[in-house]
């Protein structure tokens, strides 16, 4: 019955008077209170189990040092060392590195068109690390796959 004076409802007990109800019992596992095995009621409804996000396994090595990348550091070495590559092996880019060394040895005894091209690269994905944030540059560079521009 309903009393204007106490809010709450009445509270149920499907348990014999003086049995406290048990705590967050796990599915189909029985435990002894005070000496007794439990047994949950005929309704009882246990909470969902919560799934855990599991980390999408990475195509590339793990990069210099720990998994944290600076953007600044990512930028100096694409805007300084860029041409052989040298940030994409910060990052962890390992084969994108070597790509970058390769062209540029093999297109600097061609006229230097390979080194000119990789120099743009470097000096392009440098301004693009600037420009983003350090949590955006980690979400695209570092826990992503994101190796080019």
């Amino acid at each position: 019955m309903y009393d204007p004076n106490n809010p709450s409802p009445p509270q149920s007990n499907p348990y014999p008077a003086g049995t406290p109800a048990p705590q967050n019992p796990q599915p189909n596992q029985a435990y002894s209170q005070q000496g007794a095995q439990f047994t949950p009621p005929p309704n009882y409804q246990y909470a969902p189990q919560q799934a855990q996000p599991q980390a999408a396994p990475s195509k590339r090595t793990a990069g210099i040092g720990s998994s944290h990348k600076d953007k600044w550091v990512a930028a100096i070495l694409a805007f300084c060392l860029g041409t052989i590559g040298i940030h994409k092996f910060y990052l962890g880019y390992k084969t994108e590195g070597i790509i970058m060394i390769v062209v540029s040895v093999v297109g600097g005894l061609c006229f230097g068109v390979g080194l000119l091209v990789m120099a743009v690269i470097s000096i392009i994905e440098a301004v693009r690390y600037v420009i983003l944030t350090q949590e955006e540059f980690e979400s695209t560079y570092v826990y992503a796959d994101k190796a080019w521009l």
